[in-house]
């Protein structure tokens, strides 16, 4: 097994272990106050005028614009609790949320969560998440105010709405032709972490710094929430959205709602050395994994030419390097990449689908 640093422990849920008690029952006012008890009281936030405790929680945006998303987790299909601790599935089920607020230039606020559960799960359990969540919401400044809980005979549902506030929102649909096409950081990592905890291929193929990273990338994303919220003050900013899906889907997404087409450049690429040895090792084209892999969580956005320094400049201050041009919006449609053949393949909508 990929080993965890201490204190972020894999959680199993085997019978008899002190997470998952043959025959136990909670209380769903034992969940609430657990939850409660590690979020912490809100009445120190002027804007929660009502939080947890009512029907609904009450918040002042103080007249600016709110963005609200919302994304479900569930046990077997986003997360496996075999190889993931509560701690980490309540910090990725906030920051898959944190991601998309930042994706459109603003500033998360409240959030709303939701759990359907299933028999099995003790209190240690939902300590463990909660302090995994609050801990990661609180770090970009965003309070859990409400929620519901049902009971389920089905897997562990985990749905977490999140609103934020912004002053000008960045929408898909506002690019341009002749804009560059621009990514925060690296690719396919998160989808090469997750074959790695599956097993394929074997851990030992890969040194141990280069497999931590490409686990940790899958188990715990960084949102790009300051990053967001700079690029949606930047006028030259015209289209923005965050990798969840993979390059190839995300940017087809952008296409279709600005009517344009996008022509990538392999050698521009951000493969990170630890993806390149896992390719190697797996088998795979290391591009291919790149482009198609999902839930790395970094932010992709388009930018006017004349602003692309500034813009460039103004975001390596925030991530501490500078960003990747992967590309330009054409005439056209679809994604089209060019290899470092010159060879030209279509790559729309080839990163990954959900099933329903």
């Amino acid at each position: 097994m990929i080993g965890f640093d201490k204190g972020e422990q894999s959680w199993p849920r085997a019978a008899g272990s002190v997470l998952s008690v043959e025959g136990y029952f909670m209380a769903e006012r034992e969940l609430i106050e657990l939850i409660f008890e590690g979020c912490g009281d809100v009445s120190g936030d002027p804007d929660t005028l009502l939080g947890m405790g009512d029907d609904c929680a009450v918040v002042d945006a103080r007249g600016a614009l709110q963005c609200q998303t919302i994304d479900s987790l569930v046990e077997g299909v986003h997360f496996d609790l075999s190889y993931t601790s509560a701690w980490m599935v309540g910090r990725k089920t906030a920051s898959v949320n944190l991601s998309d607020v930042a994706s459109m230039g603003g500033e998360p606020r409240w959030a709303l969560l939701s759990i359907a559960v299933p028999p099995g799960f003790s209190p240690l359990f939902w300590k463990g998440f909660t302090r995994g969540l609050c801990g990661r919401l609180a770090q970009y400044g965003t309070r859990l105010v409400g929620g519901d809980t049902v009971a389920t005979r089905g897997p562990l549902v985990i749905t977490l709405s999140v609103t934020g506030v912004l002053s000008q929102p960045v929408y898909r649909s506002g690019a341009r032709e002749g804009d560059f096409i621009c990514l925060s950081g690296p690719i396919g990592e998160a989808g090469a972490g997750l074959s790695l905890l599956r097993g394929l291929p074997k851990p030992w193929s890969l040194p141990g710094p280069m497999r931590r990273r490409l686990v940790r990338r899958h188990l715990d994303p960084t949102p790009r929430v300051e990053l967001g919220r700079l690029l949606g003050k930047m006028a030259w900013v015209s289209a923005m959205v965050d990798i969840s899906d993979g390059v190839a889907t995300d940017l087809a997404h952008v296409c279709e709602a600005s009517g344009l087409g996008a022509r990538l450049f392999e050698e521009a690429l951000p493969v990170s050395k630890a993806l390149a040895r896992f390719a190697r090792c797996a088998g795979r084209s290391a591009t291919r994994l790149a482009l198609t892999g999902g839930e790395d969580f970094e932010l992709l956005w388009t930018v006017d030419p004349q602003g692309l320094d500034e813009v460039m400049t103004a975001a390596s201050r925030v991530i501490g390097r500078r960003p990747f041009v992967i590309g330009r919006m054409v005439n056209g449609e679809g994604v089209i990449l060019r290899d470092n053949h010159g060879d030209l393949h279509d790559i729309t909508f080839s990163g990954y689908e959900h099933g329903i």
